[in-house]
């Protein structure tokens, strides 16, 4: 036998024996040899900032100001923020186990970024008797539409409050478009609706620049988007929230004393927003959301 055929017998031997053992071991490991997991999530934390980050942008007249950073630190954190993006883009597994342990069904969840999510700390007594806080903190409205269902859909609320788009325009998760940014605020209206939930839009809060992503001006963009949730909102006879319209200065920017970052608001705007928010909770419903029928 020649070398040639030696090396190709031992190859086949080799890729027989792996066929044969592979049904066996997916026999004894079913969930060992995809990336389908009964627990997707194991030891993951809960994705909340840190308490002294949270006071600089809560507490009225906190001086906000970001720790300094080494080029090399910031590298590390730029490698963790993508490691932890392609591990769960979305971030389904944040509120994964809440959700889980939920008793009841809740009255209404909010949806949105960093001014959702940090809404919860800023006023407490608003996420009460049945109103939830579902938002995550640097997500745009693409991983917003990708949770929406778990996050909201599942839990079957009767009202969703949607508040997206700052981080869209920063560009967090990349270059995108206004349409882009239009369509997933229209799936997701679309997604509650048709299970039923009433859908409220909440405009974005003013901003002329993002600390995080200092080369951008948004504040025109900011305006021109607001402008087409109203009008949208509008249109399929939705409720809007002009947060935008109470949070700005005379000069464009967000107003000082209810906003220490000039992005988020601090508890001051949060109770503002809040008093905003209930009233656009309780007035009365429709029997069920208007369908539109040229979807």
């Amino acid at each position: 036998m020649t070398e040639t055929a030696r090396r190709r017998l031992r190859l086949t031997a080799t890729l027989l024996s792996i066929a044969l053992a592979a049904p066996l071991a997916a026999a004894a490991h079913p969930a060992s040899f995809t990336a389908m997991s009964g627990n997707p999530c194991p030891g993951q934390p809960n994705g909340r900032p840190g308490a002294a980050f949270l006071h600089m942008i809560l507490h009225p007249g906190a001086h906000f100001q970001l720790p300094p950073q080494s080029a090399q630190q910031k590298a590390q954190t730029v490698r963790a923020a993508d490691r932890e993006r392609a591990r769960d883009w979305a971030d389904l597994c944040r509120y994964r186990a809440a959700n889980a342990a939920l008793k009841h069904h809740p009255r209404v969840v909010f949806m949105g970024d960093s001014i959702t999510d940090f809404w919860h700390d800023g006023d407490p007594a608003l996420f009460t008797h049945g109103v939830l806080d579902r938002g995550i903190s640097g997500q745009t409205s693409a991983q917003m539409l990708v949770r929406f269902w778990p996050d909201v859909i599942a839990l079957h609320p009767k009202v969703v409050q949607i508040i997206a788009g700052t981080n869209d325009i920063a560009g967090n998760t990349g270059p995108t478009t206004e349409q882009n940014y239009k369509d997933n605020i229209e799936a997701m209206v679309s997604l509650a609706e048709a299970h039923h939930i009433h859908v409220i839009l909440g405009s974005m809060p003013p901003a002329v620049r993002f600390w995080w992503a200092p080369q951008y001006r948004p504040a025109g963009e900011i305006r021109r988007l607001n402008a087409w949730l109203r009008r949208y909102a509008r249109e399929q006879h939705l409720r809007f929230v002009n947060y935008y319209a109470h949070l700005v200065s005379a000069t464009g920017t967000f107003r000082r004393s209810l906003s220490n970052d000039g992005v988020h608001p601090n508890r001051n705007g949060y109770k503002l927003m809040s008093a905003l928010a209930r009233k656009a909770i309780d007035t009365p419903w429709p029997r069920s959301p208007v369908q539109n029928a040229s979807r």
